[in-house]
């Protein structure tokens, strides 16, 4: 008996709001998905200058991990879903 689990890949590292409306467009078409948070972007120190000329650092990203048999099904949905503007 093989209980062992299918390979994850990541999806890709989103921001919270792209991650918003990925994540139900994912469980509608019933692909399993686990999630990450990646907040290295948030440990790096501000430099003066990007306080001065308002660049703000990026924020922490929600990495998506889908099994390797449904990752092509996750990749088109996640084209699919670049193709909507947000609401």
């Amino acid at each position: 008996m093989n209980d062992e689990k299918p390979l994850l890949h990541q999806l890709g590292a989103f921001d919270p709001s792209e991650a918003s409306r990925l994540l139900p467009l994912l469980e509608q078409s019933h692909v399993p998905f686990e999630l990450e948070t990646d907040q290295t972007a948030l440990t790096g120190r501000n430099e003066f200058s990007a306080l001065q000329f308002g660049v703000n650092p990026e924020g922490a990203k929600i990495l998506v991990f889908v099994p390797e048999p449904s990752f092509a099904e996750a990749q088109e949905i996640l084209r699919r879903s670049a193709d909507v503007p947000p609401s």
